[in-house]
């Protein structure tokens, strides 16, 4: 009777208070609410809007205004105008002119354009294919290396070392520095002609000369910039790293010690397992900012120098600042969106297993 007395127990009533209390707390949320759809949510659906359509920039590779001597000097004398009246008209019924107000939809061309390719090649060696492998090798090669240094240092910071307070705030310095400051200075120390770089490979034998073209094959390109995009994010794996080992559990290292476990069956078996929801989410960190990596790559090497190095985030800015395709770059936008949308998912479940798993 008690039993049916309690499955029948009706829930208890919120209060007016609480009720206000909550819609309180939500109107403090709508200022937040409201610029992150403006700054986010909708320039994402503009992109994904604008990718179905046939949306070009004015050609400005072409003459605006008639300057010959003869056309000057009637100008001046007020006989006619820079731009004549047929000219305008033309102007206006250009394609390249009308386009920046126009939309023409023109469906999935777009993406089909992308992965075009001449007869007899195959599609994987298609303009958004090459982008994206030179992309995931570049995101590949980036993560292993800063995950495998980050945690060296980090292990290292984290170990009863002399003076690791000041080690810590000197090795977060270059986190400081503008990604675009980054890419100047490592073009500098990278330059043929006088970088430092060079004269110091030399008087260690590594090279035969002082004069060494990073730029000139794809393979000393990626080099050149994943040495400086690591100088630049590896302060930041190295926290992340740093922050999970503090949190381990020491008397679980000293356990697996006494029963006979040397210091890398500890790390592997105890330490690595505790930290591994953070170390899941510094990876994922990693990949997204690499994935996005445009200004070093940009500054140090530039856009479309060495096909080696033309990423996503190169092709989308040559496509939409360079060719003045809009529409193009922001097909490009969109697959890299969904990318990146199936390996945040990705993440997501191996972190929440992991937490599961640890708990």
């Amino acid at each position: 009777m008690s039993e049916l007395c309690q499955g029948t127990k009706k829930k208890p009533k919120v209060s007016a208070r609480s009720r206000a209390d909550s819609w309180f707390g939500f109107a403090l949320t709508v200022p937040a609410i409201i610029v992150l759809c403006i700054v986010i949510a909708l320039p994402i659906m503009k992109g994904i809007l604008v990718s179905f359509f046939d949306y070009h920039l004015k050609d400005l590779t072409k003459d605006a205004f008639n300057l010959d001597t003869k056309t000057v000097s009637d100008v001046f004398k007020g006989k006619t105008s820079f731009v004549s009246s047929e000219e305008i008209m033309a102007a206006t019924e250009d394609r390249g002119a009308s386009a920046i107000v126009n939309y023409t939809w023109n469906g999935f061309k777009n993406y089909r354009d992308l992965f075009v390719v001449a007869e007899g090649r195959s599609i994987f060696e298609s303009e958004f294919f090459t982008s994206f492998l030179n992309t995931l090798i570049f995101v590949f090669l980036m993560v292993v290396i800063q995950t495998i240094l980050g945690m060296m240092i980090a292990l290292l910071l984290n170990s009863q070392i002399r003076g690791r307070g000041l080690f810590r705030g000197l090795l977060l310095v270059p986190w400081t520095i503008p990604s675009v400051v980054v890419a100047i200075v490592w073009r500098l120390m990278l330059h043929q002609e006088g970088g430092i770089v060079n004269y110091v490979l030399y008087v260690l034998g590594f090279t035969s000369t002082t004069r060494v073209a990073w730029a000139s094959t794809v393979t000393l390109a990626r080099a050149a910039i994943i040495i400086a995009a690591e100088w630049r994010q590896l302060p930041y794996m190295m926290v992340m790293l740093l922050a999970g080992l503090q949190s381990v559990d020491r008397s679980m290292q000293e356990a697996a010690l006494i029963d006979g476990a040397d210091a890398w069956q500890s790390f592997l078996h105890v330490t690595l397992p505790s930290i591994k929801p953070v170390l899941i989410s510094a990876v994922w960190i990693a990949i997204m900012s690499n994935f996005q990596m445009y200004t070093i790559i940009a500054n140090l090497i530039g856009t479309g120098s060495t096909t080696g190095t033309n990423t996503l985030s190169i092709a989308a800015y040559q496509e939409a600042f360079v060719n003045n395709n809009f529409g193009k770059g922001a097909a490009i936008g969109v697959l890299w969106l969904i990318v990146l949308l199936v390996i945040t998912i990705v993440s997501n479940r191996l972190s929440s297993r992991s937490a599961t798993d640890y708990q």
